[in-house]
């Protein structure tokens, strides 16, 4: 006895501590937590690091050094044709100090066009993440409602294996009083005993289902989670968008416009690879000698230069480069013309999906009603006696099968109208 007490607080325990979600919770908890979203944002993280970095190539550099040497022997000086004494010129500690700081004065665009393509590449990888975060929520949106679709499975399977053993317990009473046969017995117990692996499957798909929507949340998998909300979701059918509005909204299109503004603008800072540079320097020095630790004998200057670098011939590896450079923005043009055939054929499939799903909604609400009806006739004839085992079986089947079209039908609305969001690039809007 004490052992069922024991067994039943710790159910009460952990059904208290199990998690509840409705879509937005679910939502909210996806855009925190979310692997996937959490490594597109250490993508945006790089693209402000490299606008960093081209703006350097633009700031002045400073750099500084300091030396010491000790000098523990002596260096002399020796005049040739002079009857004179060598003499040391060297000092014990030598002290000395450089400062530089440099200026690009001009690169023929290629900081410019540097800044440029850092500038698009926070723009592509914005744009990346917008597209994947998108898709992230969408993916959820499906998860949380697959796992709404499941569980009415479950549920489904659950009221058949209850009506199948309710069936034969009343069959079995009725054999056992002499008025029914063994045979109208035995075909109850093998529509009961049929029902119950029907029943553990669906189980375990609805567990799986939660499982997935766990993965998706970044939740512990031993977490116990239930879900607040309903597939009967009055969504609106989308209207239809012109093939430009829709590319205009996309964020993966934009980010392929993004990349070909990079790409054409590297195709000029790898031609700049022929051009010269001028930069201007300005140099400190400070050096002193001395036999004890003091600054003594000391020196300090202080240059201004500039310099002029001037390519002349490399091999033909900026060629090369450039050319390069060229083939890669072709390449980029083939591919967003593919990516505009794509989307017209997503848009034209996702709708197909939408007018199909919708349709079979329809007729299946009224499929569930006319196959509940015929269901509670069977029952009723079986009763008085008017109708066999297998036509009840047969009854039951078809409601069992309405019931998971219906849900079925409306979770394909459901997947098909998230899909939509992203296809028309709506995603961010909703």
């Amino acid at each position: 006895m004490i052992r069922y007490i024991a067994v039943f607080l710790l159910w009460l325990i952990s059904a208290a501590a199990a998690r509840t979600l409705t879509l937005e919770a679910a939502l909210e908890l996806a855009d925190k937590q979310n692997k996937e979203i959490r490594l597109a944002e250490q993508e945006l993280l790089t693209a402000r690091a490299n606008i960093k970095e081209a703006w350097s190539a633009a700031l002045p550099t400073l750099d500084a050094s300091f030396g010491y040497n000790r000098n523990f022997r002596q260096t002399f000086f020796y005049v040739n044709g002079a009857d004179l004494e060598p003499f040391s010129f060297t000092f014990k500690n030598e002290y000395q100090f450089n400062a530089i700081l440099r200026q690009t004065i001009y690169s023929f665009g290629k900081v410019g066009t540097a800044l440029k393509i850092a500038y698009d590449y926070r723009s592509f990888v914005q744009n990346q993440y917008d597209d994947r975060k998108f898709r992230v929520i969408a993916e959820v949106k499906k998860a949380f409602y697959n796992v709404l679709l499941l569980k009415n499975i479950l549920q489904v399977s659950k009221d058949s294996e209850e009506s199948a053993r309710s069936n034969y317990e009343n069959t079995k009473a009725r054999y056992e009083s002499g008025t029914v046969s063994e045979f109208e017995l035995l075909q109850a117990e093998v529509r009961w005993q049929n029902a119950i692996p029907d029943t553990m499957e669906a189980a375990k798909n609805y567990s799986l289902a939660r499982n997935n929507l766990k993965s998706l949340l970044n939740l512990p998998i031993e977490e116990r989670l239930n879900l607040e909300g309903t597939l009967e979701q009055a969504l609106p059918f989308p209207e239809t968008a012109s093939f430009e509005q829709v590319l205009e909204r996309r964020p993966d299109y934009t980010a392929l416009q993004d990349e070909l503004k990079m790409r054409t603008n590297n195709v000029r800072l790898e031609f700049a690879g022929h051009l010269p540079s001028l930069e201007g320097q300005l140099l400190y020095n400070y050096s002193a000698i001395s036999d004890i630790f003091t600054l003594d004998n000391e020196n300090k200057n202080l240059v201004l230069g500039i310099s002029l670098n001037i390519p002349i011939f490399s091999g033909g590896l900026t060629s090369a480069r450039v050319q390069k450079a060229r083939v890669e923005v072709n390449k980029l043009k083939t591919v967003i013309s593919q990516q505009e055939d794509r989307i017209r054929i997503e848009l034209d499939n996702v709708n197909l999906r939408l007018e199909e799903a919708r349709r079979r909604i329809a007729a299946a609400k009224t499929n569930v009603n006319s196959a509940q009806r015929a269901y509670e006739i069977a029952e009723t004839r079986l009763q008085n006696g008017l109708a066999t085992q297998l036509e009840l079986k047969d009854s039951r089947v078809f409601l069992d099968q309405a019931q998971l079209n219906y849900y079925r039908a409306m979770y394909d609305y459901l997947s098909a109208y998230f899909d939509w969001e992203i296809t028309a690039g709506l995603a961010a809007e909703r």
